[in-house]
């Protein structure tokens, strides 16, 4: 217990003569059952009760009943199950974090739960099991500061009176539920100067991109991905968020070029953009300004153009994941090691690169996953590839490549798939490659089945 959470006063009450205990934190200690111990009961006079990240079951109204003084309540990533009820939160007008998330809650979150919490600033009932549409009363609580409401099954529409009343906002979590309509622009400009952290993904939300018509300084993330959203990227979207670390519009209908100003934010560390119908082709000149470039996604698209134009781009130091494939992109695979120093994964399947180029990876050092699957490349497989000693998946079926399978790569002792089928590769396998089959490689799948076969494999786990 902290000494934070402890208030010496004239009360006989809990843990001793003299002591009334204001706080108690059981944060993850393996609590388990769904009785309050005695001594809990007694500590009436509580303002903080911590009980997350346990295994208490039952239902959780005794929480609220016994304990009419809390300001804060957290029953998080426990297994509560039950509905809420008006009755629980009657009176608890000085309540400011409430915290259910991450259990097995059923039923609605209506008005009447949320109608006595005026002082509610935090209010997280993430990834339970309920149902219904999103409270309007939540509008009227001008002190929150975080909604979290995601992972439930939740439907409607963003009501009104959320869209323009919280100017207090900080963190607005509405992803993975039901959730239908249009995407209000005003969620955005209400609380322009306060909120951070902004996730609408995995709904049912139909139209454009909401117009934003301001400035909104502090936020860092902001989701819209697996919706059904179409039309244009706007042209100026990156110029309203200068903090922006992440923006996710993955798995949607967006149809636009890819507008440079969403690469402006100097603290850009992601960029999801995949499986959506984005045309245009992608230089080095729009995304070197983001120099702090971690995940770049752009698969699923009908991107074209060359990827030479990639190894001229300078300062993404840091990017470690880039996704390109299926797009059409053309030309040879370009010369990574200077533009991306710290690659980590690089998949460009199911494009046509035409010519190899293979060999250009090899100075990645840092590569773990390659996919280049289905891109028509030509040539041998280069024996340089032992020197990625840290790649753990290697896709290369569906391409032209001819001679035989370099034992060098037996030296990528962390390699878990290997897939070179549908070439035109020849010979035996090498020992020393089938040796990995003893360590790490579960996957290893190339031309050797059938009267046909080119190649003589041993260890593999799936001949084709």
């Amino acid at each position: 217990m902290d000494d934070d959470f402890s208030d010496f006063a004239d009360s006989d009450l809990g843990l001793g003569k003299g002591r009334t205990i204001i706080g108690l934190k059981l944060y993850d200690n393996g609590l388990a059952g769904d009785s309050l111990p005695l001594e809990l009961v007694e500590l009436k006079y509580l303002h903080i009760l911590d009980l997350g990240s346990n295994k208490l079951v039952g239902t959780i109204e005794k929480y609220f009943s016994q304990f009419t003084h809390l300001r804060e309540l957290y029953l998080n990533r426990n297994e509560f199950r039950g509905r809420l009820d008006a009755n629980m939160t009657k009176g608890l007008t000085k309540l400011k974090v409430l915290s259910l998330g991450r259990n097995f809650l059923t039923g609605m979150v209506d008005d009447q739960f949320l109608k006595d919490l005026t002082s509610l600033e935090n209010l997280s009932l993430e990834y339970n099991k309920l149902s219904g549409a999103i409270p309007t009363v939540l509008g009227n609580m001008k002190a929150l500061q975080h909604i979290r409401l995601g992972g439930n099954a939740l439907h409607g529409k963003i009501p009104l009176s959320l869209e323009s009343n919280l100017s207090n906002l900080q963190r607005l979590w509405l992803q993975d539920n039901k959730l239908t309509g249009t995407i209000p622009s005003s969620i955005f400009c209400d609380a322009a100067s306060t909120l951070v952290d902004l996730r609408l993904q995995n709904n049912s939300f139909v139209g454009n991109i909401p117009n934003v018509e301001c400035t909104m300084d502090k936020l860092e993330l902001l989701s819209m991905a697996s919706n059904e959203l179409k039309g244009s990227i706007p042209n100026d979207y990156g110029d309203h968020f200068p903090s922006l670390k992440e923006l996710h519009l993955y798995d949607n209908q967006l149809t636009s070029t890819i507008p440079s100003s969403i690469f402006q934010p100097v603290n850009l560390t992601a960029v999801l953009l995949g499986m959506n119908k984005l045309t245009g082709t992608l230089s080095s000149s729009m995304i070197q300004e983001a120099s702090n470039l971690i995940y770049l996604y752009l698969n699923a698209n009908s991107l074209e153009g060359t990827l030479d134009d990639l190894a001229q781009t300078e300062g993404l130091l840091s990017l470690k994941k880039l996704r390109l494939e299926y797009n059409s992109f053309s030309g040879t695979i370009p010369k990574l090691d200077a533009s991306f120093p710290s690659l980590e994964l690089f998949y460009a399947y199911n494009n046509s690169l035409l010519a190899s180029g293979l060999d250009n990876l090899s100075s990645n050092v840092n590569l773990k996953k390659v996919k280049l699957s289905n891109c028509s490349l030509s040539g041998e497989i280069p024996a340089t590839f032992g020197s990625l000693t840290n790649l753990e998946v290697l896709h290369l079926n569906g391409n032209h490549l001819t001679g035989t399978v370099p034992s060098e790569l037996h030296k990528l002792t962390l390699l878990e798939e290997l897939r070179l089928e549908a070439n035109d590769l020849s010979g035996a396998v090498p020992y020393e490659i089938c040796s990995l089959r003893e360590s790490q490689l579960s996957i290893f799948i190339s031309d050797c089945g059938g009267e046909w076969s080119g190649v003589a494999c041993s260890c593999c786990t799936e001949c084709l």
